[in-house]
């Protein structure tokens, strides 16, 4: 009995000093090593490469923020059976239960405080919740949640597609509702700051396999093996709460007192992944736009990056309308 237990361990979850790390359903075949089109459910399309991070729907123009991981059980009426797991361990901040409130559908967010920097984890298309499962629950890596479903805001996705929207990142404004009520989206903001518009997400099968294969030990590590896309200095002395929420990625101590602005560096989908503050003789103006710093063209040229930033003939920069969401969540405008 304890060394069965023991081998279900090992197949579900890893344990790399002291955080456990669970993949998000029941199904062990990541940790077996199986070929990705084994697990990765794709869209309408077919394709593997359509349930993937980035740039993956829609012949390559849409993208798409998480991974979609495809069901192993389904019931006689054939309706996805898999359990849905806690990835990591956290506390929940978000439940929603009304499918039509949001293209997540049934959707949970859990926060993972303990991590440096702190990411979110989110588990989507859900067709149960755990009922036990309240805001503010703690859950431990490994742990039941909910149950795989098909869920959406419009018409439920077909039952051949159902799967598990997995996505890890990092929440960009503790303001977003500012943000939010200058748009003219229609509908009210149901999800507080866990609205998709304020997260952005990394590649949750990388960062998976990078655990899995040792390169990485935990979440700075893998911040810290980004590549820069490109890099942006903004002349504004505002100490963002995104900054102040991920100290981590700050290259140095903030004073606000002697603040000129900002170095940022960015990957290829806009997550601000590294911060420096600019002191001394730096001049500011804070009409200034943001001077784009550096820019690899080797990695625009791999991604279609154009919703984060393109360059004209002449070397000017064109902010993607990812990209200028962005910057006006993090530095309020």
């Amino acid at each position: 009995m304890i060394k069965g237990a023991l081998l279900l361990l090992t197949l579900t979850t890893s344990i790399v000093l002291g955080m456990d790390l669970s993949w998000p359903t029941d199904d062990t075949s990541f940790w077996q090593g199986a070929p990705i089109h084994s697990f990765i459910q794709p869209a309408a399309s077919g394709t593997t490469e359509s349930g993937l991070f980035g740039y993956a729907r829609n012949s390559g123009t849409k993208f798409h923020e998480g991974i979609d991981i495809k069901p192993k059980k389904r019931d006689r009426k054939g309706e996805a059976t898999d359990k849905i797991l806690a990835a990591i361990d956290g506390h929940v901040v978000h439940i929603n239960t009304i499918a039509g409130n949001s293209n997540y559908g049934k959707y949970i967010v859990i926060l993972h405080e303990d991590l440096q920097p702190q990411i979110y984890t989110l588990y989507a298309h859900l067709s149960n919740i755990e009922p036990n499962l309240k805001i503010g629950k703690k859950v431990r890596s490994g742990e039941t949640i909910a149950t795989m479903g098909r869920s959406s805001s419009g018409s439920p996705i077909p039952k051949t597609r159902a799967h598990l929207h997995f996505e890890m990142g990092l929440m960009l404004s503790e303001n977003f509702q500012k943000w939010y009520n200058t748009q003219k989206f229609g509908t009210p903001n149901k999800h507080s700051i866990w609205n998709g518009f304020n997260l952005t997400g990394f590649d949750p099968l990388d960062f998976y396999t990078q655990w899995k294969n040792g390169k990485i030990t935990n979440v700075n590590d893998y911040f810290k093996q980004f590549p820069v896309a490109f890099s942006l200095r903004i002349f504004d002395t505002i100490i963002p709460n995104f900054i102040k929420r991920y100290p981590s990625l700050a290259t140095k101590p903030i004073d606000p007192k002697t603040l000129k602005g900002w170095d940022i560096d960015f990957t290829w989908f806009a997550l601000p992944f590294r911060w420096t503050p600019l002191y001394g003789e730096t001049k500011t103006n804070k009409t200034q736009p943001p001077i784009l710093t550096a820019y690899n063209s080797n990695i625009f040229t791999q991604h279609n990056c154009s919703d984060t930033i393109t360059l004209k003939v002449n070397k000017t920069p064109i902010h993607g309308k990812v990209l200028k969401k962005t910057l006006n969540l993090l530095f309020e405008h």
